[in-house]
């Protein structure tokens, strides 16, 4: 079946082939096709997606479907290259873990295991959770790989001396782990000590850092308090994230039901603990990064 894709905006991940579109339909250049989906990742994307939607049932009389991760549809396989970019791959879907920020238990369910595809990106939300027969099928699909990211974000407890063992015999660029909240900073630590251990350097060892707001559920814009969480609090998160010797990368949260418009000061912290350069300047050298208001 020739399936037209079509998604609101650009990203790293959007499909670069001919059948893949972004925004409004091309006019009458449209390629022969089957179907038309439209792919929403995000909930404040669907307004966008409902408008694309009707812009390219006008010029098809094929049927044109409206769905994706923002509307929770069923995930059942993966078809690589279909809704992300070749090299992009899940070999699971869904997390056995219930945290209180995270959409993926409620719209994935439990985590279960996928035919393993070729790709050098692993997406899946929790890899660490499969059994290791299936981490095995992958690490040997792996072999063929190169510059191999692990990028769901690795959960610290679960990386174990298997995981460590077959990792150090790939390819590897960067392994993603997680510290979502202040709880969670000790088990980071201990995760990026065993890499450490293993021969992996700060370059290789990212690390997702969720800052902004505590709140994670709202019902507007208005609801929410941004001066909940100062941004001392999330420094001293992301300095403690260095000093294990990982990488951070601030992950500005945002609300399942709205998109949350940060103030220019949130946005620009954000900014600059994304940025690698920025980052080792600010610790190692000391540049001052903190002139926004608190």
């Amino acid at each position: 079946m020739n399936i037209i894709r079509v998604f609101p905006r650009r990203t790293s991940y959007t499909p670069g082939d001919g059948m893949a579109f972004v925004g409004d339909p091309p006019g009458l250049l449209i390629p022969p096709h089957d179907e038309v989906h439209i792919s929403c990742a995000f909930t404040w994307d669907k307004a966008e997606c409902e408008r694309l939607r009707y812009q390219w049932q006008m010029y098809t009389d094929k049927p044109v479907k409206l769905g994706g991760p923002a509307y929770a549809s069923p995930c059942g396989t993966f078809e690589p290259g279909m809704y992300v970019k070749r090299g992009v791959t899940f070999t699971s879907y869904g997390c056995n873990n219930k945290c209180a920020f995270c959409l993926v238990p409620g719209r994935e369910g439990a985590l279960r295991e996928l035919p393993v595809t070729e790709g050098n990106i692993i997406q899946d939300n929790n890899f660490l959770q499969c059994s290791r027969s299936h981490k095995d099928a992958v690490f040997a699909m792996l072999k063929s790989q190169a510059q191999i990211c692990f990028k769901g974000g690795l959960q610290n407890d679960l990386i174990d001396d298997h995981f460590v063992e077959n990792v150090r015999g790939l390819r590897i660029k960067e392994l993603w782990l997680a510290c979502d909240d202040d709880a969670a900073v000790d088990g980071m630590a201990r995760a990026v000590e065993k890499l450490k251990k293993a021969g992996f350097a700060r370059e290789h060892i990212r690390c997702y850092v969720l800052i902004g707001t505590r709140l994670h559920r709202h019902k507007t814009i208005d609801d929410i308090d941004i001066g909940e969480t100062t941004m001392q609090e999330n420094e001293r998160r992301l300095q403690a994230v260095y000093a294990a010797g990982a990488m951070p990368f601030a992950q500005i949260l945002q609300p399942a039901e709205c998109f949350c418009e940060y103030p220019p000061e949130w946005k620009k912290f954000a900014r600059q603990w994304m940025r690698p350069p920025s980052i080792i300047a600010h610790c190692e050298r000391g540049t001052d990064m903190n002139d926004y208001s608190t």
